[in-house]
């Protein structure tokens, strides 16, 4: 953690402070910000928070731990959320919901056939796994922390990306572009493919998020789409083995 953080705000000292009375802000109801410094001071406490929880608990981290972290005084940090649980609702919110209803609007996108919405879905969701810092690998890693009110909010987002692959693969083979296969053990294969990329990404690698997610469609549509009896032709085994082959260079590059 990046404790060296310090952000000075022009709220005024003598801002009263909520009574921390343990009462949780209703999940997905929180203040949003009303200029770009306040949105870039929300998102920064809402890394530095997510941080916190996942090295020394959800229960055990208060608002003036993240106060600490991040250099504001803890009326500052009342500015933008009321409390630690608005907190999280904000982060199962960018993480879980938000990505959820972009995948709605693909569905609801005219023109698109299956091939081209299961590319989007997949090189939209990486660009934005990656360039979210640390936020998805902790989340992962704070399921079993979530509140019980909250718990009903982040599985919905997660039940309705996976819903959305299914559909995108299962009319994809009705219209004949998709291969037949179990659509649902697909698309686990196809999130789980996206999903891994925050484990082994590093930012000061050769391939940009961008181009990541393009391989990695790439080889999640070659194993999907439809040939007949006909093969492969040389060329796309060759261009899905080199991306195969860049993805392990990647990996090994990160775990040295």
């Amino acid at each position: 953690m990046n404790r060296s953080l310090k952000i000075t705000d022009d709220v005024p000292s003598n801002v009263d402070e909520p009574e921390d009375d343990g009462v949780a802000g209703r999940a997905g109801d929180v203040r949003p910000a009303s200029n770009p410094r306040k949105e870039l001071v929300r998102e920064q406490l809402i890394d530095i928070a997510a941080q916190l929880f996942d090295s020394k608990g959800y229960v055990q981290t208060s608002i003036n731990d993240i106060a600490r972290a991040i250099g504001l005084g803890r009326s500052a940090v009342y500015h933008y959320f009321r409390n630690k649980e608005e907190i999280l609702a904000a982060l199962v919110e960018a993480e879980a919901l938000t990505p959820s209803h972009q995948l709605q609007e693909l569905i609801e996108q005219p023109g698109l056939t299956q091939r081209e919405r299961l590319r989007r879905a997949i090189t939209d969701g990486i660009r934005r796994r990656l360039s979210s810092g640390s936020r998805f690998i902790l989340l992962s890693r704070l399921e079993a922390q979530i509140p019980e009110e909250l718990g009903p909010l982040y599985n919905r987002g997660r039940r309705d990306i996976f819903d959305f692959y299914v559909r995108c693969i299962s009319e994809g083979m009705e219209s004949g572009e998709f291969r037949r296969t179990d659509a649902k053990i697909a698309a686990f294969a196809v999130i789980g493919m996206a999903n891994w990329t925050s484990r082994w990404y590093s930012p000061v690698g050769p391939r940009t998020p961008d181009e990541i997610g393009e391989i990695i469609a790439d080889i999640a549509l070659q194993g999907l789409l439809a040939h007949g009896n006909q093969l492969l032709d040389q060329r796309t085994i060759h261009d899905a083995i080199d991306g195969l082959r860049q993805q392990i260079d990647t990996l090994e590059r990160c775990l040295r």
